[in-house]
């Protein structure tokens, strides 16, 4: 590890991403806590899946997070591109709150990496205006797809390079087509102590009391905060005690724990 002041830079030397994420989340809020502000760099570690138990980490601290990576290898196409130079590169804020810390994650592609696989194995079509095909053609067909879309058109492509930028140059990652595995990849980790640090879990929940009660649009019976949908799944799934799984799915996790992949197994392990 590298430190300069409220800035360090860790080398994950190849570890588990998990272990590694929650490791950048823990110095950052340290480094915040002595200096108001802190900032941590990451590479040369595998994938740590979903940002948001991270962020939270940081904002159950009192802490405002922000964390993001570049997620390659490239598979988001740039705004009017054919070819995949991007990675779905997500981000991820945290905010205390008066109860469970409000987290925001998301990719700044369209739709997810992961539903192609999905789509594979359970033999559906993706969404439309999500997915390009090898000469820049939107497509549904799962098979077909060599990239991804950006959301929101040229801003999230500018959102979505940003992050490439930022995630590859401050940890010292690589970018672009240049980024050949997920040890290649670049993370940072983002923690602010709040001016009115005793006030500021109420302040949040005010502002989206705000929201949720907004007057909703003509078909649309109430409004959300993002992320409430999720939560709330999250914590049904918690009260029934089980998660719903295909009985596909099932099988191929039995194959693959056998050491009996196949096709439809390597599909879902990537």
């Amino acid at each position: 590890m590298h430190r300069f002041g409220s800035l360090a830079i860790l080398d994950g030397q190849r570890e588990i991403g998990q272990i590694a994420g929650r490791e950048a989340a823990q110095l950052v809020a340290t480094l915040a806590a002595e200096h108001g502000i802190g900032l941590v760099g990451l590479r040369n570690v595998n994938r740590y899946s979903r940002l948001s138990p991270y962020a939270r980490l940081i904002a159950d601290r009192g802490l405002v997070a922000i964390i993001l990576n570049n997620a390659g290898p490239p598979a988001v196409a740039p705004y009017g591109a054919a070819t995949p130079i991007l990675g779905t590169n997500p981000i991820a804020f945290g905010f205390p709150s008066s109860g469970e810390s409000y987290v925001i994650d998301m990719a700044t592609s369209e739709r997810v990496w992961g539903e192609i696989r999905q789509a594979s194995l359970d033999g559906t079509d993706l969404p439309s205006s999500a997915f390009l095909d090898e000469l820049g053609n939107e497509t549904t067909n799962p098979a077909r797809v060599e990239s991804a879309l950006p959301f929101g058109g040229p801003k999230g492509s500018a959102l979505c390079i940003a992050i490439e930028l930022i995630a590859g140059l401050v940890p010292g990652g690589q970018m672009g087509t240049a980024v050949a595995d997920e040890y290649d990849l670049g993370a940072v980790f983002i923690a602010i102590r709040p001016a009115d640090a005793d006030n500021s879990a109420s302040k949040v929940d005010q502002l989206l009391e705000e929201v949720r009660s907004a007057s909703p649009r003509p078909g649309v019976s109430a409004v959300r905060a993002p992320g409430d949908q999720s939560r709330s799944n999250y914590h049904d799934r918690l009260r029934v005690g089980t998660l719903e799984i295909g009985l596909e799915t099932v099988d191929i996790l039995r194959r693959m724990a056998q050491g009996k992949p196949g096709i439809e197994a390597d599909r879902l392990s990537n």
